[in-house]
Order: structure tokens, then sequence, then C-alpha cells
């Protein structure tokens, strides 16, 4: 063999002998980095601080949606209006602030209160006509809605004359407490209804001081006492009255007590 190939020959052997050598060398490296991880992950996973509670997420979450249900209110708000917040706190604050005195607050007092909530709107403050012509405007609203309730449409069972009374007494007697037995599934309110028990009276004598009206409420009472006490009835369902001057009716005896189950008419 020439020189020139026995030369050649050696120099393959070297290469490939230090190729074998690096591999080896990068395996090792790759094997002590591995080892030196490995210890290193444990080494924090021991060590690692402790993180948020998983109840402030709940917590923070909810107070998130919170947020975006009242963001989603005020932005489907027919009318965005400040001054209609701001003109319902300054009362409120007033209230608030007078909450344990016995005398209630002045007029300059709740005019400052509301004007401080105003100018926390960004709104230009009242004078004290406004906020009295405010207040006459809210009384006038709720007038109006009692008017609407006890004009609205109602349906009645009249029965008339379910208990009688000796003469100057509201005491019920033993015939008037068996017919009201009888009575007593018929007169009994049901879903929305009331009992409306009218008493009269043009008998008064000396032990209702002569006071007509005042025996009459006696009477109403008497009955309405007996249905609760003695057959359950709900008390707020039942509700005694009394004329304040007899009207003579054929329909009714001005010593006894009419009864009209009433049923107000739902609104569509």
């Amino acid at each position: 063999m020439s020189e020139h190939g026995h030369g050649h020959d050696e120099k393959k052997e070297h290469a490939e002998a230090h190729d074998a050598h690096g591999e080896h060398g990068a395996h090792e490296a790759h094997e002590a980095h591995d080892a030196h991880g490995g210890g290193h992950g444990k080494h924090h996973e021991h060590e690692h601080p402790p993180g948020v509670p998983p109840w402030l997420i709940s917590f923070g979450d909810m107070m998130t949606l919170f947020l975006c249900f009242f963001i989603v209110l005020v932005t489907m708000a027919p009318k965005q209006d400040a001054g209609l917040v701001a003109a319902g706190l300054g009362p409120f604050v007033a209230a608030l602030e007078n909450k344990g005195n016995d005398l209630p607050m002045m007029g300059a007092e709740t005019l400052t209160a509301v004007n401080t909530y105003r100018k926390r709107f960004g709104l230009a403050p009242i004078t004290e006509d406004q906020l009295i012509g405010a207040a006459e405007i809210s009384e006038a609203r709720d007038v109006e809605k009692l008017v609407k309730a006890a004009l609205r449409p109602y349906s009645e069972m009249m029965h008339p004359l379910v208990a009688e009374f000796g003469t100057d007494s509201a005491e019920l007697t033993a015939a008037s407490k068996r017919y009201l037995d009888l009575l007593v599934d018929t007169l009994r309110p049901g879903y929305k209804q009331i009992l409306v028990l009218e008493g009269h009276a043009d008998d008064a004598g000396d032990a209702f001081a002569h006071d007509d009206a005042w025996l009459a409420a006696a009477r109403a009472q008497s009955v309405k006492d007996y249905l609760v006490n003695e057959h359950g009835f709900v008390p707020t369902r039942v509700e005694p009255r009394a004329w304040a001057v007899q009207v003579p009716s054929i329909k009714t005896s001005s010593r006894g007590v009419d009864a009209r189950l009433v049923q107000p008419q739902i609104e569509p």
C-alpha cells in the first residue's frame, strides 16, 4: 500500500474516534443536565410560595359579573340621566342624616344635603322652592296611586245581615254565632280576596255614649274577632268598617253586620 493511502486511513480513523468521543460527551452532558433539571424542579416544587386562594378567584368573578350586569342595565336604559340618580340620592341622604333626631331637618339642612349630591354628579344646585315643588309632586303621585287603587274595578259577593245584635250591644248572640258557622266556607277570603264587614247602628245608648258610629264599628269588630279566633281567618284579609252616618235601607238591618267578599280584577 502506498504512503498516501496509509495516511488517508489514519485520518479517517482519527475522525471517527473524535466523532464517537463528541457523541459520548454530548450524551453525558445531556444526562447531567437532565439530572440537574430534575433536581431543580423538585427543589422548586417544595419551596414554591402559595398562590391566590381559590375563594378569592370566585369572589372576583362574581363581582365582575355584577359590574357587567350593572353596565348592561345602564346601557339599556331609555334615558341615561344622572340627575335622576342625584334627585333620588339627595332626599335619601337627607333622611339618613336626620336618623335618630327628634325633630325633622329644617329646609336649609335638607337643601344642603340634596345639593351636596347634585354637586358630586356635576349638576347645578337647586333652590328651596324647587325642592318644595319636587316634594309636592311626589306627594301628588302617591295620592294618585291610592286613588287609582281605590277606583280599580272589582267584583263582590254580598252577604247581608250575617250577624244581628241587641239594642246598644256589640256582643254576638248565640244565634248569630250559629249562622256564621254555617256561612264560614262562603265567607272565607280566597286568593287576593278581602272580606269587608260593614257594621250598622242607630240604637247606641249609654254603653257607647250614644255614638252610633262607635257601636257600628264595635259590631263589625266582634264579627271579625269571632271569624279569626274560632275559624282561623287571616286577620289581614278581614276589614271591619262602620257607617259614620246610618242610611236607612230595606236591604239590611240597622242593628247588624253585612259582609262583602271583594275580588279586585286583575289588570291585563
